[in-house]
Formats: C-alpha cells, sequence, structure tokens
C-alpha cells in the first residue's frame, strides 16, 4: 500500500512538471508570466505594455468601467518604472475613477497622493477644487448642527452622530475632521490660490465654534497676512481677536495674546473700514474691546493681590493703583480702591501686613502675645538718662527755652575752652 501511495504522488509531479514544460498550454503559460512578473519587494518594473494598458484604462473608463479602469490606473501609476507623464496621468484617473462613483473620501486620498507626487502636475487645479467641494460638501452636517443649536451659548462642543450609515460620500467616523483635513489640502498646496482663504476661513470657524482658539487664531491669521483682497477679511479680523483674547487660558497666564488682541483691533479699525460701519461688526469689535480690558484688569488686580498675599505691601498698593487708574470703569477698580485703604490703613496702626507664610504668622502672633511692652513714658525716661532727647548738631543755633542750654557759639566756646559740662549734652 505504502508502495503504491509513493507511486501516485511520483506520477502527479512528473504530470505536473510536463505540463509546466509543455509549450501549448495557456493556463500554465499564464501562471508563469505571472511569476516572472512578480516583485514582492519592489514596485518599479520595466512594463513594456504600459501604454497598451494605459490606452485600455480609459477605454474602459469611457464606458463606465470604472472599477476595472481603476484597477489599471492604480497598477500604473504605482509602477516607479513607467515616465512621470504616464504615472501622473494613471494616478489621476485613479482618482477621477474614485470620485465618479461616489466614493468620496477615496478620492480625496488619491488626489491628495496625486498633489504630493506631482505637485506641478497638469491637473493640479483641478485635484484642489475638487478636494475643495467634497470638503465643503461634507461640512453641511456642521451647517445643520449650528442651525439646530443656534440657541445655544457658549462652545458648541462636537455631539457623536452618525447621520448617514452607508452613504459611501462620506466617510465613516470624524467626518467633521476628514473636512478640515481636506481644506487643508487646499492652503497647503495653493496658499494663495482662489480657493485658499475660503478654506482658510471654513477651517477657522469650525475651529473656533469648537472651542480650539488656538488653531482657529492661526488660521484666520494666515486669512488675514496671506489675503489682503479678500471678501472674508472683515469677519477673519472679527474672529482672530476673539481667538486671541479666548486662547490666553485667563488672566493667570502670558498676558502675550491680550496684548496682541488689542493691537490687532487697532490694526482692523484703523485698515478696514467696514469694521465700524458695518453694525454687527462694529458691535462684536465694541464686546470684544470690553472683554480684553476686563481681563487685563484682572490680571493687575491678582498681581496686586498676589503682592499682599506674600508680604509686600508697598507692591501690592502699587498694582491697586494701577488698577484703579486704567480699569476705572470696571469693578476691579472699585475693589483695588477698597484695598489700598485696608492696607494704609494698617500700616497706619503700625500693623505691618505679612506674607501667607505659617512661621511668619506664628512669629508675629508670639510677639504680639508675649513680648514685654513697656509702660508709658518709659522711653523718654531712657533717653533723659542718655542725654539724647533733644539733641541738635554743634553749630546749629542756641539751645534757647526754658531749659537754659548753651546758645550758639557760646556753647562752642564753653565746649572748647570753657568749664566742663555736668551730665553729657546739654539741652
Amino acid at each position: 500500500m505504502a508502495d503504491r501511495g509513493t507511486r501516485r504522488i511520483a506520477l502527479v509531479a512528473a504530470a505536473v512538471a510536463l505540463l509546466t514544460l509543455a509549450p501549448g498550454c495557456y493556463a500554465i503559460k499564464n501562471i508563469k508570466n505571472r511569476v516572472s512578473t512578480w516583485r514582492p519587494f519592489t514596485s518599479s518594473y520595466d512594463d513594456p505594455l504600459a501604454n497598451e494598458k494605459l490606452a485600455k484604462a480609459h477605454e474602459l473608463y469611457n464606458t463606465g468601467q470604472y472599477s476595472k479602469a481603476y484597477k489599471i490606473f492604480k497598477e500604473l501609476a504605482d509602477n516607479q518604472g513607467n515616465s512621470n507623464s504616464l504615472a501622473e496621468e494613471a494616478r489621476w484617473m485613479q482618482a477621477e475613477s474614485r470620485r465618479v462613483r461616489g466614493q468620496f473620501p477615496e478620492a480625496v486620498d488619491v488626489y491628495h497622493r496625486y498633489l504630493m507626487d506631482f505637485i506641478n502636475g497638469a491637473h493640479k487645479d483641478q485635484a484642489i477644487y475638487w478636494i475643495y467641494q467634497i470638503g465643503t460638501y461634507w461640512l453641511e452636517d456642521f451647517k445643520t448642527e449650528l442651525a439646530a443649536r443656534q440657541n445655544e451659548s457658549g462652545i458648541l462642543h462636537w455631539r457623536p452622530s452618525w447621520p448617514h450609515p452607508g452613504d459611501i460620500t462620506r466617510p465613516t467616523i470624524v467626518q467633521e475632521s476628514r473636512a478640515i483635513e481636506a481644506l487643508e489640502y487646499v492652503t497647503t498646496y495653493d496658499v494663495r490660490g482662489p480657493l485658499a482663504d475660503k478654506a482658510l476661513y471654513w477651517c477657522g470657524y469650525v475651529r473656533f465654534i469648537r472651542g480650539n482658539f488656538e488653531e482657529a487664531d492661526h488660521y484666520f491669521q494666515m486669512l488675514i497676512n496671506m489675503h489682503p483682497q479678500s471678501p472674508l477679511r472683515p469677519q477673519a479680523y472679527t474672529f482672530a481677536i476673539q481667538a486671541k483674547n479666548a486662547s490666553t487660558g485667563g488672566a493667570v497666564y502670558d498676558g502675550n495674546k491680550c496684548a496682541q488682541a488689542s493691537h490687532l483691533i487697532q490694526v482692523a479699525e484703523a485698515s478696514i473700514p467696514e469694521m465700524t460701519r458695518d453694525p454687527q461688526l462694529a458691535e462684536m469689535l465694541a464686546k470684544s474691546k470690553f472683554a480684553i480690558r476686563y481681563q487685563q484688569a484682572e490680571k493687575d488686580f491678582l498681581t496686586a493681590e498676589y503682592y499682599e498675599r506674600t508680604g509686600h505691601p508697598g507692591s501690592a498698593v502699587f498694582y491697586y493703583t494701577l488698577t484703579e487708574r486704567r480699569y476705572a470703569n470696571t469693578r476691579y477698580a472699585q475693589i483695588a480702591r477698597e484695598r489700598m485703604a485696608r492696607i494704609r490703613k494698617r500700616m497706619d496702626a503700625g500693623d505691618i501686613p505679612t506674607s501667607n507664610d505659617p512661621l511668619a504668622i506664628a512669629q508675629k502672633k508670639w510677639k504680639g502675645m508675649f513680648a514685654k511692652k513697656k509702660p508709658p513714658g518709659n522711653d523718654d525716661e531712657e533717653e533723659d538718662a542718655l542725654g539724647i532727647g533733644n539733641f541738635v548738631p554743634l553749630g546749629m543755633g542756641g539751645f534757647g527755652g526754658s531749659s537754659g542750654g548753651m546758645g550758639g557759639m557760646g556753647g562752642l566756646g564753653g565746649m572748647m575752652g570753657g568749664p566742663a559740662m555736668n551730665g553729657g549734652y546739654q539741652r
């Protein structure tokens, strides 16, 4: 039995070998051709039929067989051994094959690959145009959400939802992020193009609504700097000012962004007439001014509180005075005035404010409770005993009066050659 099994295996192997070597077997020829062109570790190989394949793929595309055409276009585009013009055309048609079938997420990825590989390609403007159109199409759900939540105030955080299950024209998840990513491609590969200002505005606006103020400020600032003639520039100024003021994190953090926002207001008022003529923009600008001024007042006030808390009354009074004078119409000015009066009252009473250091507070209380208090008049008696109660430098005039001291130069003569004074200095 074992010999029969071995014979059968040998016969099968011999038959396979004969079929492989047979010149007339087309199935075996196909296998041999595929194996000979298979290169698992490289995507660059010589393809003498590349032009014929490209023509066949175009024919399939024109007849509506987009799926078959896509495979051929992708194979030609991925082959780094093909010419640059052929690879560019194949990559472009690969993206088009995705788009015409409604596969927008995949189409954007291939358009992006085209722009990376052929930054100055013949279809660059068309690729950017379709990326922008798809990106704004994906933002339709964001606009619908804004309309539904228009009565809400503050930051409108993203709410997870899946409004279009099974829709191949939209990303399965993170549709809003994919939309921003697509619009960023537009600004990356054509930052001064005709669609770049709109793409920057939408990127900044979505980030602003979601509370990502630092990135919103970045996009709006790019729009202001790169597109001085854009009709969206006044709105970009308004949102950039608000984003700068809101991105500081509060008055306890660095106030540089707040100062930049204040400077941007001055530039906007001086260079853009629409900022003062349009009632809506003027109102937003006035609110921004108040918010910036209020935050700066809070920062100076908190600085004064810090110095008061750490036992530096002079510095505290300085910053309280600064707050009162700079921001006279805010509530911090009134509180600063009351704090200054309290510090001065304590200092006049001899109660010098100390820091919140527990050791310093304990020492102060210890001295107040157990230090020996001198009886009234005791200091005067010590000064009389030492003879320094009413000491005046010599030569400064007579020490007249009921005390009967020495007078003028006469006293000096007595000191130099006259009788010695009894009891030290005379008064």
